[in-house]
């Protein structure tokens, strides 16, 4: 057998039996030693293996993949820049503590730095943003490299013959075992305050939300969380809730715990630090956000020590607000991004999964969504990027019944080429289509000198059009009963709702409209 052969086998061996159950691949020909293997072993039915055209997009897929399944998911690519093409998810994945993992494959050592076709220095190339990072020609092991999370890269170095000379059953008698998890370091919280908080990030640090919830019960505490899909005990539309300086004032808490990340609202953070106290529950503080800053910072929930009696008074005020917020949205207009946010919220059927593109979707899912606990939400926050959104959406769709998508317009066309390459599992993506970036006109530079061209980068597109021309079905709706008619149709695979908004100025004065009718309703 040669060498490049058995190293990819020996490869292939370990992650089935490590419990590898995806595997997504690019074509290229310095991989088909890993290509080869990963299709035997697919045609024995130990891996399902998607390829997907390019690196890039390969990449996010596989960040879906792995975002719905907690599992490492390797990405397959060959050498030279079509590794590079992975670094967006990588950066992604890193900030996301997602388990990637980078199957490069590279020219022998030998050929680096000759002028060799394709070749690269691909050694290191993630620098400190893999948890383990391997340049080999020979055969390795792999369990201790997948013990933990975030992205790893191994970079094979592949020598000619690339293809294998030999019929054997290689892969008779694999079995699969599991990755023994490192048991997290149990915490005590020490409270005896009346007014507390726990605040929630978008992506929950990775914990399970009956565990955040059992911590908020023990607490005494007001939830307040960026995804209301996942916890209908919260309190409704935060973001207008808080944005009044008063009122974080007058909810200013005794004790504010927050978990994992808040990066939607600007609301938010300003509450946090109104907090006599705060304490951080992330395990992405030890290594990745290690200069964060708090009372106190865990890596995992704690156990509460401690009596705590509620501060009644004070939570009927956060309901007193919450109703003012709510009465604040009453009168916003039926066909607005806002408003398609929520409607999209409480159409979707139990346990169906849906991603949330970063930008204005996101924000106005956290802003006007009714809080709900029975969908099963996706968004990358770790960077909170708008690249590669419709491929990590696909890539999460391949393990559900029902998935779907809700993206801008500047998200949707950013990933545009993943429609080249669709998967047959369901998948309805609804693009919020404002001919632009909408979440700049409700920035502060919404009124600078040539604004339109450097911010609202307006498309001009016809996204019918552009869909259409990728093969993939669509439709276009201008009204909340249009939207409503097109999320109950079903659809095998993978189909665009195109929802023709009105333009990005108007819909930055609705949202203000809200903020100052709540103002002006405020009693305290």
């Amino acid at each position: 057998m040669n060498s490049s052969t058995s190293l990819a086998r020996s490869m292939v061996r370990q992650l089935i039996e490590l419990g590898i159950e995806d595997v997504v691949l690019s074509p290229g020909s310095r991989n088909a030693p890993l290509s080869i293997a990963f299709y035997q072993a697919e045609q024995k039915g130990l891996v399902r293996l998607h390829v997907r055209i390019d690196e890039r997009t390969a990449a996010f897929f596989a960040l879906g993949i792995s975002k719905a399944t907690e599992k490492y998911v390797p990405v397959v690519c060959t050498s030279g820049t079509a590794v590079a093409n992975h670094y967006p998810a990588v950066l992604e994945a890193y900030h996301s503590a997602n388990k990637l993992l980078l199957l490069t494959a590279d020219r022998p050592e030998k050929l680096r730095r000759t002028g060799s076709n394709q070749t690269t220095i691909q050694k290191n190339i993630f620098g400190e943003f893999v948890s383990h990072s391997v340049d080999t020609a020979i055969p390795i092991d792999l369990e201790h490299l997948l013990s933990g999370s975030g992205p790893v890269h191994i970079n094979l170095q592949f020598d000619e013959p690339l293809l294998p000379e030999d019929s054997s059953d290689w892969l008779s008698g694999v079995k699969h075992k599991e990755i023994a998890k490192e048991a997290p370091k149990k915490y005590e919280l020490q409270a005896t305050t009346k007014r507390n908080v726990l605040i929630v990030g978008h992506d929950r640090a990775g914990f399970e939300v009956e565990e955040i919830e059992r911590l908020a019960s023990d607490l005494a505490a007001v939830l307040v969380v960026e995804d209301p899909l996942r916890f209908k005990t919260t309190i409704a539309h935060a973001p207008i809730l808080l944005s009044d300086e008063r009122v974080r004032e007058d909810l200013a808490p005794d004790l504010a715990v927050i978990i994992g990340r808040t990066t939607l609202s600007r609301a938010t953070n300003a509450f946090i630090k109104c907090a006599k106290r705060t304490v951080v529950i992330d395990p992405r503080a030890k290594d990745i956000d290690s200069a964060r800053s708090a009372d106190e910072i865990l890596l995992s929930i704690p156990i509460v020590q401690g009596r705590i009696e509620a501060d009644k008074p004070w939570i009927e005020k956060w309901r007193r607000y919450e109703q003012y917020a709510k009465e604040a949205i009453a009168n916003y207009p039926e066909w607005s991004e806002g408003a398609l946010a929520a409607q999209v919220a409480e159409d979707l059927e139990e346990d169906v999964a849906l991603f949330i593109s970063s930008s204005r979707p996101i924000r106005d899912v956290e802003a006007f969504a009714k809080p709900r606990a029975d969908v099963i939400t996706f968004a990358n926050r770790g960077l909170a990027g708008i690249d590669g959104n419709i491929s990590t959406a696909m890539g999460i769709a391949t393990h559900f019944v029902e998935t779907y998508a809700i993206l801008g317009d500047l998200a949707f066309l950013h990933d545009v080429s993943a429609l080249s390459n669709p998967t047959g599992d369901p998948l309805k993506i609804i693009v919020v289509d404002n001919d632009g970036g909408g979440i700049f006109s409700t920035l502060p530079q919404k009124d600078v000198e040539g604004f339109e061209k450097i911010f609202g980068t307006p498309h001009g597109l016809d996204l019918v059009k552009v869909v259409s021309g990728f093969g993939v079905s669509n439709e276009v709706v201008t009204s909340a009963k249009e939207l409503k008619i097109a999320l109950r149709r079903i659809y095998p695979g993978l189909h665009v709702i195109i929802a023709k908004m009105p333009d990005r100025k108007s819909n930055a004065e609705y949202l203000a409209k809200v903020l100052a009718t709540y103002k002006e309703s405020i009693t305290l």
